[in-house]
């Protein structure tokens, strides 16, 4: 999938398992909200979360794709927009309405169940991770990525596995990288950054999608990696701050 604001191509959802992140950049996402979180809302979250770990918690979604009695999620994780248009509103259970709606509810936590609001907290977890990943608010013509055949490091990959995971992991990617970026920035950017509005957060991760098809007959090199470190970096870092914002703001009360 790709980054900007563009018109959606209203797509039917991916054949293929569209994971964003993968295990560890969804684990990180979290770890940085937390380092944003006063102890009050940590607090109320973990009391939710009734034992689950920020990776199991970041990673609920991706990891119940086995049971088809919730398969009616899948298309939850992404949205496709046609490249050079511009995200128009639609119905469709796609990443931008399930994760508006899901907030919506958690304003309401008081009249939900405990059981519920876990879930609902697992998918705000998992979405506002999988919504910074590029290739989940890209193009449906390639699926995302996931028919973009590669060659990387020696072994055959694809454009949307490539992003999820193998980036992050030649490069050492980690919690501490993102937190780095997160010290130098400044508390008006992060405020600026913090403000809730999901369909407008799409322009973030589509900005990159130039920079994720900069590459030359299916060969993915270090200069690629090298230079995407940065926007795998800041999108995992914007994808805290935002859910930390996220959760303060439903939590307030």
């Amino acid at each position: 999938m790709k980054k900007s604001l563009f018109i959606i191509i209203i797509t039917i959802a991916l054949p293929l398992a569209v994971f964003a992140w993968g295990k560890k950049g969804h684990t990180m996402v979290a770890e940085v909200a937390f380092n944003l979180l006063d102890p009050k809302t940590t607090a109320t979250v973990n009391k939710y979360l009734d034992g689950m770990s920020l990776e199991q918690a970041a990673n609920w979604m991706d990891e119940i794709k086995g049971d088809h009695t919730l398969d009616y999620m899948k298309p939850w994780h992404y949205v496709n927009v046609d490249e050079g248009k511009t995200y128009e509103e639609t119905k469709d259970a796609n990443i931008i309405n399930q994760l508006s709606r899901v907030i919506a509810e958690l304003e309401h936590h008081d009249k939900m169940s405990n059981e519920d609001i876990k879930k609902d907290l697992l998918i705000i977890f998992h979405l506002t991770g999988d919504l910074h990943q590029p290739l989940h608010v890209g193009y449906g013509i390639d699926k995302g990525g996931n028919t973009v055949q590669l060659q990387f490091n020696g072994h055959g990959t694809n454009l949307h596995r490539l992003w999820d995971s193998e980036i992050i992991e030649k490069e050492n990617i980690t919690t501490a990288t993102c937190l780095a970026l997160l010290i130098s920035l400044k508390e008006k950017d992060i405020k600026k950054l913090s403000v809730i509005n999901v369909q407008q957060w799409i322009s973030q991760p589509r900005s990159q999608l130039k920079a994720v098809y900069d590459f030359k007959d299916g060969k993915i090199d270090e200069t690629y990696t090298g230079k995407n470190r940065e926007v795998i970096v800041n999108e995992i870092t914007i994808a805290g701050i935002r859910l930390a914002a996220i959760l303060k703001d439903v939590f307030k009360s």
